[in-house]
């Protein structure tokens, strides 16, 4: 199977300059930054004003043509005057922006990119740096001999930006040797960020079996980050390993954090069903799963109404083998259970309009009548119209 790889917008960062802790390292910079300024490529881009209408003027190459060397490289270190929001590390839009994406995507690349790419690599800009990484993936990974050039450039990186985007490049990559030092190393980078990509790349189904893998995803559970326990307890079902099934209850089973129960259930789901894959069981995910799911008095926010609906989707092809593996599966009982929640005033609606959702899904017309009458009849349904117009779009 193809390896699914992290989608990553072209981003870029303002030109903020990292420092190497000593004189000589300043100097080589210095003298690169110097190179850079006079490469043909950085001379005309500035032969040109950094607007929408200047970058286009700048490419005389037809579309759907080739670029010539120069109009490539010059289109890529465009992205070093493009402003980061260093909070974010993210890139702000602009029509600047959207301009260099739109111009790269309308030509080809030329027959020498991948040399530029890589001289890319070691580019003063950090926002050039770290695009260029995200230039050596594939839909069938990273290249062994790619990762070692990646692995080098980042071993002397203190950008946080630019480390972000080396983490994505290679987040498929922890079995490969010196990765899962790296991105382990990211995982306790001091910027939460870098943490949270980490995160996502240690929870990951093809970090299964790492060494030390399970570690690291306890420790990101623990983080103090809100948002990289978010990244860590969404993730790490995919590591298929039920040990991780008492600190997702323990967070469940926490009313005041509330807002993490979406992420937590996913990974439950992970580990019992494995939408659209439907590769793993766990009798104890399920358990965790019904235990929320029934626990009452359900609130706005509990159970999270956007962990109901899951089962309102299955993989067609691969749903029959799971079945059959599923032995705790019991389908009435899941059937019941999605009524309840569907019929209880006290429940989000949404979630409720979820539950008839997963009903339309794995139940009949009948069971969805059946919701329907008892929506009726309970005059004191403050949703009452929103929920029946749910299942009356499922009955046509």
């Amino acid at each position: 199977m193809k390896k699914v790889l992290f989608s990553f917008a072209i981003l870029a960062v303002a030109t903020v300059m990292v420092s190497c802790g000593n004189k000589s390292g300043q100097a080589a910079e210095s003298q690169e930054a110097a190179a850079s300024e006079d490469s043909p490529a950085m001379q005309l881009l500035n032969s040109v004003p950094f607007t929408e209408e200047g970058l286009t003027s700048m490419i005389k190459t037809p579309k759907d043509e080739a670029l010539t060397d120069v109009e490539y490289e010059a289109l890529w270190l465009a992205y070093s005057k493009v402003n980061l929001n260093e909070e974010k590390l993210e890139l702000e839009n602009s029509d600047a922006l959207k301009a260099i994406h739109t111009l790269l995507r309308e030509h080809k690349r030329p027959a020498n990119a991948s040399a530029i790419q890589e001289s890319l690599l070691t580019n003063s800009s950090p926002q050039v740096r770290g695009l260029a990484m995200g230039q050596f993936t594939s839909l069938f990974g990273v290249k062994k001999d790619n990762i070692q050039k990646l692995l080098t450039v980042l071993e002397k990186e203190e950008n946080p930006y630019v480390l972000q985007q080396g983490v994505r490049a290679l987040s498929n990559e922890l079995k490969t040797d010196g990765v899962a030092k790296f991105v382990f190393a990211q995982a306790k980078n001091e910027n939460p960020k870098v943490r949270r990509v980490a995160a996502w790349a240690i929870g990951n189904s093809w970090s299964q079996g790492v060494p030390g893998i399970n570690d690291e995803a306890n420790a990101l559970l623990a983080d103090k980050d809100e948002e990289v326990r978010k990244a860590m307890l969404g993730c790490v079902g995919k590591l298929n390993d039920e040990s991780f099934i008492p600190e997702l209850v323990k967070v469940l089973n926490d009313d005041q954090q509330y807002k993490l129960h979406p992420e937590a259930m996913r990974s439950l789901y992970t580990l019992w069903y494995d939408y659209p894959f439907h590769k793993n069981t766990s009798k104890a995910a399920y358990e965790a799963t019904i235990n929320y799911l029934k626990k009452k008095p359900r609130t706005e926010n509990i159970p999270a109404w956007s962990s109901i609906g899951e089962l309102r989707s299955k993989a067609e092809s691969n749903y029959p083998a799971w079945q059959a593996k599923a032995t705790y599966y019991n389908n009435a009982e899941y059937i019941k259970l999605m009524s309840d929640i569907a019929t209880d005033v006290n429940a989000n609606w949404l979630g409720r309009s979820a539950a008839i959702d997963v009903i339309a899904t794995i139940g009949t017309k009948a069971d969805l009548e059946r919701v329907q009458a008892a929506v009726k009849s309970n005059s004191a349904d403050q949703k009452q119209n929103l929920v029946l117009q749910a299942i009356e779009r499922k009955l046509k």
